[in-house]
């Protein structure tokens, strides 16, 4: 019941918006006998991209209504109707549909949907002005080829460029706003449009002023060549108009198809702020120039906004931190600070477990005596997929932890915006290696996993192999070939592996911290010993498993101190409760 008035609300809504601009139209902006300037003509498909057919239908009533209230036969206004609701319903599904994978279906940040909305419109207005035309040649003898269909075509196409581009850029904005609200955002939001949106809308409005000013000024030559009355002069100037436009929007396309390609995009401005982490062994040095770098960026809604803000609250915590101890203590006390600094930044970069129904997850780091890079982040891609990552930095100290931070924030950056794990990898391999001076590199194991399904898509930049026990089965070292470390070579590209998991099947990964863990003896902890553990607890849960293999190396290693990070993560897919658990 709830449904059925929110559906009338929708209807009664778009269509009181569409009634309340559609009547002054007919009186006021006339180009013809019997054709106006409808502004109106692009809130259909709008309304139906925004809120579905009810938006369309609410739209197609108050046409009606107005079809009626001028006058119009019933072998007119009946079949307009149908049409209304055709050609705003239709293109929406299709641009609904297009933008299926795309968290914001408003956004016009890529070219190519820019390019497909230029189409759906082109196509729209063409098959509007010949299903008007049919319906009216049912009482008129009307050409399909006439001033009425060209009037009919341009309108059409002009609203919908002129009204439509702006709507979805600020209902992009809004569609924003809304999440972040959900999510429950303590930031403020900050309205700004992407580099496509401020470049489309310039020369939208450009080519709309240009345009109107051409015409105009080209009225008198009309009026010369055709001696037509003035208000059918005024149609071939709208046509001109129209075209002008269209001419204008496509060589913008072009403009802007040539300036994304070539123009630094957000990563590359990260890349180059990351840079400023190996150029100087000073501290404050970096803090100084992170912050600088950052500070033209941090107002932006777009990724390298979101970038920057960390950037810039990392870098702000660190400077205080570093000034409030170093000031009373000795050079030996300095270096004490950066190693607590380094861990601070270490510790807070773990995500917490993820609750995820009929899954069972669980992570742990015990950093060593001297701080390392070693982290792992597991959070939601979207309702289906989670992303899964565990890696291990080279290097001690605040260069490691920075550039721990540096190389979760690129690979949470590239899952978030749906690349598989290779593509992540690979692009984060790129944009590392592109200003690693110092020579640096990560290993990571990454991987995207359907909840519902339960397949694994991952791959390997030079990691510790993952161990998979299947429901009846032992743990095992999965038998892949590890690729290459991350920063390591510019242009490598890694490969996937992908594994079905069923209920009651488990994976276990690590870092080397675990079998290279020494006692002593200056023996290693080794593989064996590890998957003997693994599978003397096989019947626990993720968290007793872990805590054994913590337990297990500890003991082993006895008073011997640690000198690599130890990390782990598992999960396991639950097996469904039985009716006599359930009752318990």
């Amino acid at each position: 019941m709830k449904n059925i008035y929110k559906y009338a609300l929708i209807a009664f809504l778009c269509g009181l918006i569409f009634f309340v601009f559609e009547v002054p139209c007919r009186e006021l902006f006339k180009i013809s006998d019997t054709t106006e300037v409808r502004i109106v003509a692009a809130l259909p498909l709008l309304f139906g991209i925004s809120f579905g057919f009810w938006g369309v239908f609410g739209c197609a009533v108050a046409n009606l209504i107005a079809d009626i209230m001028s006058g119009y036969e019933p072998i007119i206004f009946i079949p307009g109707f149908f049409v209304q609701i055709i050609y705003g319903y239709v293109p929406a599904v299709i641009w609904n549909k297009l933008r299926k994978k795309d968290k914001n279906k408003y956004k016009l940040d890529k070219i190519y949907k820019i390019v497909q909305y230029m189409i759906i419109v082109i196509l729209d207005s063409a098959a509007t002005a010949f299903m008007v035309v049919s319906v009216i040649k049912l009482q008129f003898n009307e050409s399909y080829f006439s001033m009425l269909s060209a009037n009919i075509f341009f309108n059409q196409f002009i609203t919908m460029v002129v009204i439509g581009i702006p709507y979805l850029i600020c209902a992009s904005l809004l569609y924003q706003r809304k999440q972040r609200k959900l999510a429950k955002k303590k930031i403020n939001f900050i309205f700004s449009f992407s580099l496509n949106e401020k470049f489309i809308l310039f020369f939208l409005v450009s080519s709309i002023v240009i345009s109107i000013a051409i015409g105009t000024a080209s009225y008198p030559s009309i009026a010369i060549k055709y001696g037509e009355s003035n208000l059918y002069l005024w149609s071939y100037v709208y046509f001109l108009i129209g075209g002008l436009l269209n001419i204008g929007i496509w060589v913008s396309l072009g403009f802007l198809y040539y300036m994304e390609r070539t123009v630094t995009k957000p990563i590359e401005n990260m890349s180059q702020i990351a840079k400023t982490i190996g150029q100087n062994t000073d501290v404050y040095i970096k803090i100084h120039n992170i912050l600088q770098k950052c500070q033209k960026y941090v107002y932006f809604t777009s990724e390298i906004g979101k970038l920057a803000r960390s950037y810039q609250e990392m870098a702000t915590e660190l400077d205080d931190y570093v000034k409030n101890l170093t000031e009373a203590t000795a050079k030996e006390q300095k270096v004490h600070t950066e190693l607590s600094i380094a861990t601070t930044i270490q510790r807070a970069s773990l995500s917490n477990p993820l609750k995820v129904e009929g899954l069972d997850n669980y992570a742990m780091m015990h950093p060593a005596l001297e701080v390392g890079g070693d982290f792992y982040d597991n959070f939601f891609i979207d309702d289906d997929h989670i992303a899964l990552l565990i890696a291990d930095v080279s290097g001690k100290g605040v260069p490691a932890a920075l550039f721990m931070m540096v190389s979760k924030i690129v690979l949470k950056h590239n899952l978030q915006h749906g690349l598989s794990p290779a593509e992540a990898l690979n692009r984060a391999n790129d944009e590392l290696a592109e200003h690693n001076i110092h020579d640096m590199f990560v290993t990571c194991l990454c991987g995207v996993l359907n909840i519902k399904t339960g397949h694994l898509v991952y791959a390997n930049a030079g990691h510790e192999k993952p161990i998979i026990r299947h429901k009846g089965g032992d743990f095992k070292v999965v038998d892949i070939k590890s690729g290459f470390v991350l920063a390591g070579m510019e242009g490598y590209k890694f490969k996937e592996f992908e594994v079905d998991l069923k209920p009651g099947d488990s994976i276990f990964t690590y870092t080397d911290g675990i079998p290279e863990a020494i006692n002593e003896k200056n023996e290693e902890f080794g593989m064996d010993r590890l998957l003997k553990v693994l599978n003397e607890s096989k019947n626990d849960s993720v968290h007793a498993r872990c805590r054994k293999v913590r337990m297990a190396v500890k003991e082993f290693t006895g008073k011997a101190p640690q000198f690599d990070d130890i990390t782990m993560v598992s999960f396991e897919i639950k097996e469904p409760e039985t009716d006599s658990a359930q009752k318990a």
